[in-house]
Parts: C-alpha cells; sequence; structure tokens
C-alpha cells in the first residue's frame, strides 16, 4: 500500500521556529515529527512513500533521501506553489490508480491503528473513510437554551461539548483522483463533491494518541508526550 505525506506548507502558526525549518523537520524527541510518522506507517507493513514537498522542503529531501535507512521507500513531488491538501494529488494521479492509499499530514503525532483502519475501509467499501478523533471543547461561560416564546428551556454551566474532530488521516480510493482539479482542498472541495454524486464516505473513530501539531502549545505538548511514551 502506498502512502502520501503532505509536508509542503510553511507553518506560520509555529514561527519563529519554522523560520529556518520545515515544520515536519522539528524534532519530537531528537526524530523529526515526519520520522514519526513514516516509522508509524512501517510499523503497519506501508513503506512505499510519497512526500509532497514545497516550503524548505529540500532540507526534508537531503536528510532523508530515498528512506534506505529508515527501511522505506520515499518519492518527493515539489509542489512550485500551494496546490491544496487534494490539488497536490493531481499530478500524482498515475502513481496511484491502482489501489487504495493513505494521505497524512506531516504535522500528524499518532499511534492509530492504520491496519484496523485500512480493513474498515475495505469491509465498508467507501470511497474515502476519514479518521475522526473524539474530542472534548470546555465552555468558559454558561450556555442557555430558549424555548420559542424566549423563556428558558435549559441552562448549563460552563458545559463540555463532545464531537468528533476529523483528522488528516484518509484512507482513499483511486476514483476519488478523477474528483481532483489543482488548488482542492479534501474538506472544502473533494468530500462536497463526493457526497453530492452519492460517494460514500465512512468516518473510522479512535480515541488513541493523536496531536496536530500546528501551535507552539501543540508542539510543546507533543514533546512532553513523546519524553514519556516513546
Amino acid at each position: 500500500m502506498k502512502a502520501v505525506i503532505l509536508a509542503g506548507g510553511k507553518g506560520t502558526r509555529l514561527r519563529p521556529l519554522t523560520y529556518a525549518v520545515p515544520k515536519p523537520l522539528l524534532p519530537l524527541k531528537q526524530r523529526p515529527i515526519i520520522e514519526h510518522i513514516m516509522l508509524h506507517l512501517k510499523s503497519h507493513d506501508i513503506k512505499d512513500i510519497t512526500i509532497t514537498i514545497g516550503y524548505l522542503g529540500y532540507q526534508i529531501k537531503s536528510y532523508f533521501h530515498e528512506g534506505k535507512d529508515l527501511g522505506v521507500s520515499i518519492k518527493y513531488h515539489e509542489e512550485k506553489q500551494a496546490l491544496g491538501t487534494a490539488g497536490c494529488l493531481y499530478e500524482l494521479k498515475d502513481e496511484l490508480k491502482d489501489e487504495p492509499f493513505l494521505v497524512m499530514g506531516g504535522d500528524n503525532f499518532t499511534n492509530i491503528d492504520l491496519t484496523k483502519m485500512l480493513n474498515f475501509h475495505r469491509e465498508k467499501k467507501a470511497a474515502v473513510t476519514i479518521a475522526l478523533i473524539e474530542m472534548s471543547v470546555p465552555v468558559d461561560f454558561g450556555v442557555v437554551e430558549l424555548n420559542k416564546d424566549s423563556s428558558v428551556k435549559r441552562f448549563r454551566e460552563k458545559p463540555s461539548f463532545e464531537f468528533l474532530g476529523s483528522t488528516m488521516i484518509y484512507c482513499v480510493n483511486p476514483e476519488v483522483l478523477d474528483y481532483i482539479k489543482e488548488g482542492d482542498d479534501f474538506a472544502k472541495d473533494i468530500f462536497p463533491r463526493l457526497l453530492a454524486d452519492g460517494k460514500k464516505i465512512c468516518g473510522f473513530t479512535f480515541n488513541d494518541l493523536w496531536i496536530d501539531i500546528g501551535k507552539i502549545e501543540e508542539y510543546t505538548r507533543a514533546n512532553a508526550i513523546a519524553e514519556k511514551e516513546l
């Protein structure tokens, strides 16, 4: 099975750390974030990896080369300009046309069971399966529900809202590639397009470790967990 790691972003929310280093190369316990991702893929026997690179991408390429030291095979696809989370696959159609493949963000720190997710995807016969993480967000003030006559129906003091959050981990069937154009985003463009065409999208729910390392506080939390568990 093939995997595509999206690593072309500028990581602006992590500045100043990303002024000189691309976000996927920031270390977690002395290994770059993206190296943890590739080792996790390898642990599920996914060794054929394409990395889409853009901002400071030459550093990723010169660090990992073809992936021999990690026991994987790495190809690189360089974006001259931002092509979108799905649009970057437009030029990879011929390489991804034969079987389902994984798409992962280059800042996903996770121990999700990818084998279980792939089996789920095949059993459900979905066009796309999205990894969904169980989340809870606290609210710092009282929440009020009103009846139609404006009388109070319910009052909750500082509740927490639970929901399923979409991660940047997708299992994708090759048929989806026909829906992609340059500049497309999975959430904004591809998923609505698939649903409108009657295609099946499934959610694989998990509650294991997952951190989207997009902000300084998330990077700090990921480092703390890496020091304890890795």
